[in-house]
């Protein structure tokens, strides 16, 4: 499907998902390992055609030592959060379920397949997450991959060759970690408060077109606090920091956490460090909507690409360079990159008017300990001249589902009364090696 709003009405297929999802809790977000169990689903009208040879692929597609669902969130948490098989090997089935697969039922595949494994020994408490694996033919799925947001649970079709997009798969469970779909703000200039707008998506995360050879943001770490202690910098004061790469070796700050009214602005450093970030580097910069760190937005302080170069812009072209700078008028605060190098970035943060020290203090870098608890510094007093604050913020979505797939490439949010929403994205959450954006609108669509 190539839908283009933004909102539309919820399917009710998917949505009959929300019942039987949200009935198992979802897993601690600090819980330091997770079982997962992946359950092979056999339709009545479609088969698996060679499950054995499935069940090997899945075991090295989950829990692998390398190139695997556990490999990558055990390399960018540092190992704080890591997968283990539930029962077993962690892969059951195929499992049986009376439902035929045309109209991809998603709240009945949940629900038969989670009775029929309980049946088979396999209650719902032995495990945190369970991913559903089926044959797509003839299922029509009109998405690549579907996950709770704060959730457990996983749809992950597959065609006749049984081969799985690892993209899809770290994608999901990132909406499992409460992930939504990473956006971009374009901000010219660096200018925050000249009415920044939507304009795709980040290609800074695998929940923003990064593929899965991409790192998490900052943001995404520090939500689940794989960030922690003397890693973040929590600014209270101007002040000069020293940036080490986000997943380098050693100590140092790694990602500073900045003050910007009710919301907050956090500076990364990326480089290359294992097996991740390849192609991420330079100093990038995040906007978090009142302190939602799931919903940061990239902030991307160049125009609009031309439509001369055909809209395509190098990778990392959105890094901030030596010199260049974030500016909030309003509220008083200033961003300014000063050196940026592989190993190392200065940064200097500006507060309440008050310009930050020409270096780095040479006693041990400000390393403020995170306080959930503490509030930021209320927006300062802008003078006449000044532009009023900018609302332009990451839409994200407080969402129940999330999506992968389809042929489109603009995120969508669809909604349902009660309180729980899903959360739609599309092909954009394959791996690409450039961005596209629009020229003649804020945001990009098919």
């Amino acid at each position: 499907m190539k839908p283009s709003p933004r909102l539309c009405l919820i399917p009710a297929a998917v949505a009959a998902a929300l019942t039987a999802a949200a009935a198992a809790p979802a897993p601690a977000a600090d819980e330091p390992q997770r079982r997962v169990q992946v359950a092979m689903v056999n339709f009545t009208d479609s088969r698996i055609p060679d499950a054995g040879k499935l069940e090997i692929a899945l075991k090295d597609n989950y829990f692998g030592s390398t190139g695997s669902l556990t490999s990558y969130y055990n390399e960018v948490t540092g190992g704080a959060t890591t997968f283990k098989a539930a029962e077993g090997d962690g892969v059951t089935g195929p499992v049986d379920i009376d439902l035929a697969a045309t109209g991809c039922d998603t709240g009945k595949i949940n629900d038969l397949t989670r009775k029929a494994l309980a049946a088979k020994g396999v209650p719902e408490d032995s495990y945190d997450h369970l991913s559903l694996v089926f044959p797509s033919e003839k299922a029509g799925c009109d998405w690549l991959a579907l996950g709770t947001v704060g959730g457990g649970t996983t749809w992950m079709p597959i065609g006749a060759d049984g081969k799985m997009s690892m993209t899809a798969l770290v994608h999901e469970f990132g909406h499992n970690f409460g992930y939504s779909h990473h956006m971009r703000l374009r901000c010219p200039e660096g200018d925050l408060g000249a009415g920044c707008k939507e304009d795709g998506t980040s290609h800074k995360t695998p929940m923003g077109g990064g593929g899965w050879e991409a790192g998490l943001t900052s943001p995404e770490l520090l939500h689940n606090k794989w960030l922690t202690g003397g890693e973040v910098g929590e600014v209270t004061k101007s002040a000069t920091y020293t940036l080490r790469p986000l997943y380098g070796s050693g100590g140092g700050v790694r990602a500073l956490d900045i003050p910007l009214g009710d919301d907050r602005l956090v500076v990364e450093l990326r480089h290359k460090s294992g097996t991740v970030d390849g192609e991420i580097q330079g100093v990038h910069a995040y906007r978090v909507p009142e302190k939602d760190y799931t919903k940061s937005a990239l902030i991307d302080p160049t125009p609009d690409a031309d439509e001369s170069t055909g809209g395509e812009a190098p990778a990392d072209a959105d890094a901030l360079k030596a010199g260049a700078t974030l500016t909030d008028k309003a509220r008083k605060v200033e961003v300014k990159v000063v050196k940026a190098a592989a190993d190392a970035a200065t940064v200097q943060v500006s507060l309440d008017g008050v310009a930050a020290p020409a270096a780095p203090a040479k006693a041990a870098e400000p390393e403020p300990v995170r306080d959930e608890a503490a509030t930021a510094p209320g927006d300062a007093a802008a003078p006449d001249d000044a532009a009023a604050p900018n609302d332009a913020r990451p839409e994200g979505g407080s969402t129940e589902l999330a999506e992968t797939g389809g042929d489109s490439d603009t995120t969508l949010a669809y909604s349902i009364g009660g309180g729980l929403m899903l959360a739609f994205g599309g092909a954009f959450l394959l791996k690409s090696r450039t961005r596209r954006v629009a020229t003649s609108s804020g945001r990009r669509s098919r």
